[in-house]
């Protein structure tokens, strides 16, 4: 078990330019904690309170599924609901277990980001802020929609609680089919208690509160980590290619060096390379024990998930509601699962291209020695890295196997059906 000082993290670290709204967002919710906080201990019960309350609202709308429907449309948008909060709920928990090693990597992620901003050119620096870019867009996006989908909740609760109060506080009326409960309580299990305000009302809103924040949260901050590598990746292709020794000091005029002082530059240049490059394969490996459980249970859940949701809307005849909220579902999962594969993907393509950064360099004028070591570089190089969750690779082409797969299973439903 770790200890709260342990977890503790510099304020400089809440503003690495690629992950400052996740863990803010972190933050707020306890699974990171400042040293400058005066009761960093509150920031671990504020985790485990959330982390608690999301567990309970998953087990309280897997109860609610268990109980059956009358009819497949009815229970299609709670099941979507409460399997995607299994996911997350395994995701939070996961990333409770390991906070130590998630702290280890911030910490390591901002040590980098600080040296390559002080040691950037231009190019690198355009490299760097297109990266902020890209993270900053697809966060909004996938944000966007899970909130849109929270609101459109959130609406129809408020509108029906002040216009048409019948539909929310009068249970007997629902149970006789006389009226229909508002989304919200079609997700808890709770009877007679649609009655309480606390229980009926407050609880739903916390809880749909819960997920449409840290669904999107933690799938966005594992993919700006994803997309760190990445450019960790293209610095390192372009220093290779260009091999200037004059990033080891710049006082250095290679013209005025001789051919052995050249070779020992140049040696020392190769040697930061390979340090950088083991840096980068420990830090994929890392990031693959983060996140094998979580993604293999996203693999699983979500590919069920999207062949019945297409079942349900095409076997069935939902509500303009239900298939609104469908369609966002079957979005939200399916933008889930492309932006690991395809990360991963950018990674394994991106890191092909060493073994040519290093034969782009001008080998041929270089002493025996650096060439001998070259060869080696370049043979070391083509070991491809690749991410795994677990029994899955993660890439393209499973993403695309996934998908068939959906569509198989669907195809299959509707014969039965």
């Amino acid at each position: 078990m770790f200890r709260v000082k342990e977890l503790l993290l510099s304020r400089e670290i809440f503003e690495t330019p690629i992950l400052r709204l996740h863990l803010r967002c972190f933050r707020f919710y306890g699974y990171l904690s400042s040293k400058y906080q005066r009761r960093p201990w509150l920031s671990q019960l504020r985790c485990i309170l959330f982390t608690a309350s999301i567990w309970v609202s998953c087990v309280l709308m897997l109860a609610r599924v268990f109980q059956g429907y009358e009819r497949l449309n009815d229970g299609a948008t709670t099941c979507a609901t409460a399997f995607q909060y299994v996911a997350v709920s395994i995701a939070t928990l996961n990333a409770v277990v390991q906070r130590k090693r998630v702290v280890s990597m911030l910490r390591e992620v901002h040590a980098d980001m600080q040296s390559l901003l002080l040691e950037a050119d231009d190019q690198e620096l355009e490299l760097v802020l297109s990266t902020q870019k890209y993270t900053r867009n697809f966060t909004v996006i996938l944000w966007a929609s899970s909130i849109v989908a929270g609101l459109m909740a959130y609406s129809d609760c408020l509108y029906r609680t002040l216009f048409m109060p019948q539909t929310v506080f009068n249970m007997p009326a629902v149970r006789a089919g006389e009226e229909q409960p508002i989304l919200l309580f079609k997700l808890f299990p709770f009877g007679e208690l649609y009655d309480n305000f606390l229980i009926g009302f407050l609880g739903p809103w916390y809880a749909l509160g819960l997920g449409i924040t840290t669904i999107p949260l933690w799938h966005t901050f594992i993919t700006c980590l994803m997309k760190y590598v990445h450019l960790k990746l293209q610095i390192l292709n372009k220093r290779v290619a260009g091999m200037d020794i004059t990033r080891l000091n710049p006082f250095l005029d290679p013209d005025r060096l001789t051919p052995t002082q050249l070779a020992r530059w140049q040696m020392r240049l190769i040697k930061k390379f390979v340090k950088e490059h083991l840096k980068i394969r420990r830090f994929v490996k890392e990031l693959e024990q983060l996140i094998c459980v979580p993604v293999m249970a996203d693999f699983i859940i979500f590919s069920i998930l999207i062949c019945f949701l297409f079942f349900a809307l095409s076997v069935g005849t939902p509500s303009k509601m239900d298939s609104f909220f469908m369609f966002i579902y079957i979005f939200v999962m399916a933008s889930i699962l492309w932006i690991y594969h395809w990360h991963a993907t950018l990674i394994f393509e991106c890191h092909q291209e060493l073994p040519f950064a290093y034969y782009s360099t001008p080998w041929y004028e270089y002493e025996r020695p650096v060439q001998r070591t070259l060869l080696i570089m370049i043979v070391h190089a083509q070991r491809p890295l690749r991410m795994r969750a677990l029994m899955v690779e993660l890439g393209i082409g499973t993403f695309i196997d996934i998908v068939r797969g959906a569509y198989s299973y669907f195809n299959l439903l509707s014969q039965i059906y």
